[in-house]
């Protein structure tokens, strides 16, 4: 949710922007012949840059951000006990030197540019479906909407990706039980099968439907609030796009932190332990972290989570501008 939505965004306003341009082209492309090449050739070569642009961001950010995530998986799962923020850092580090920070990493690495592109697709479909228009500012309760969908659908793919790399982010090296995120699928799917990869999918979507929902209209609702002057189909300013993006990773995290603490515990649960439906269900985990600290339990990480949205999606939008702009 901190990284595909301003790659999203971005793309569907530069479609939006060239429709009528594009239009003309095919119309005399048409007209000399050989139309239909031509048009399969420009898109080609915009989806090549597009997501290359958003591979290449998506992979800075996430190299970039993977220790924050580390802190606040850690700090979530309550398999020891930290102080804070700093202290989980500190202990890390201490224990097991800095590589630790940048445990479960390349799933979500490889996954990237997958995940961007179903997001992306399963968005603009689901926009055109609720009938926005283009050249028009849609209506936030539509943006949330289609957003919503396109959080579900990523599941697919988001939901085996963040199970590995959170298994892998909360062991220790004392106490490890995989070697590797190869060794991790093999384990899971020999204690569970191959549904064990999707243990803590309902969580999941329960996390990202809101998550991307109130990224996309948080971050257009962000960005016609500091420049309500400015029409869809103009070019904007860069430091518009990294306020939006700044603060709709934090606000998305604020939002969605308490069912993010619930399915960080139910995908960290030893294998032994996830066999029993009780123990991975919403409802027990849910009890059991309210009675280990109250409300308070449900914001673990938090801190971690908010600085790292922040500086991330602030990120994000510059490197990606400037790839596909030297790239077109």
């Amino acid at each position: 949710a901190a990284l595909a939505g301003p790659t999203c965004c971005r793309r569907a306003r530069g479609r939006i922007a060239g429709a009528r341009a594009c239009a003309c082209a095919r119309a005399r492309a048409c007209a000399r012949g050989g139309g239909s090449a031509m048009e399969v050739g420009e898109w080609l070569k915009r989806y090549s840059v597009e997501n290359l642009g958003g591979f290449i961001s998506g992979s800075v950010s996430l190299i970039v951000g993977h220790p924050f995530d580390t802190i606040k998986v850690r700090q979530q799962a309550g398999h020891t006990h930290y102080a804070g923020a700093l202290d989980c850092a500190r202990q890390t580090v201490r224990s097991e030197g800095a590589r630790a920070l940048w445990k479960g990493m390349l799933s979500p690495l490889l996954t990237n540019s997958a995940m961007g592109a179903i997001t992306f697709s399963t968005w603009q479909e689901a926009q055109r479906l609720l009938h926005i228009e283009d050249g028009s500012h849609a209506p936030l309760s539509k943006v949330f909407v289609a957003g919503a969908v396109a959080g579900v659908v990523q599941c697919s793919l988001a939901t085996p990706t963040e199970l590995v790399r959170t298994k892998l982010q909360v062991q220790h090296e004392g106490s490890r039980v995989y070697n590797g995120n190869a060794d991790c699928i093999r384990q899971v799917i020999r204690a569970e099968g191959l549904q064990g990869l999707y243990r803590g999918n309902v969580s999941m979507m329960l996390r990202e439907a809101p998550a991307f929902g109130v990224y996309f209209s948080v971050y257009e609702g962000t960005k016609r609030a500091l420049c309500p002057q400015l029409k869809p189909s103009d070019k904007e300013p860069m430091w518009l796009q990294a306020a939006g993006g700044a603060v709709t990773g934090g606000v998305t995290w604020a939002a969605v932190m308490p069912i993010d603490v619930i399915s960080t515990r139910i995908q960290s649960l030893p294998e032994e332990l996830a066999k029993d439906p009780e123990q991975r269900s919403i409802r027990r985990v849910a009890t059991q972290i309210f009675e280990e600290g109250g409300i308070r339990a449900f914001y673990r990480g938090l801190p971690a989570a908010i600085l790292r949205g922040v500086v991330l999606n602030a990120l994000v939008f510059p490197v990606y501008e400037t790839i596909v702009e030297r790239l077109s």
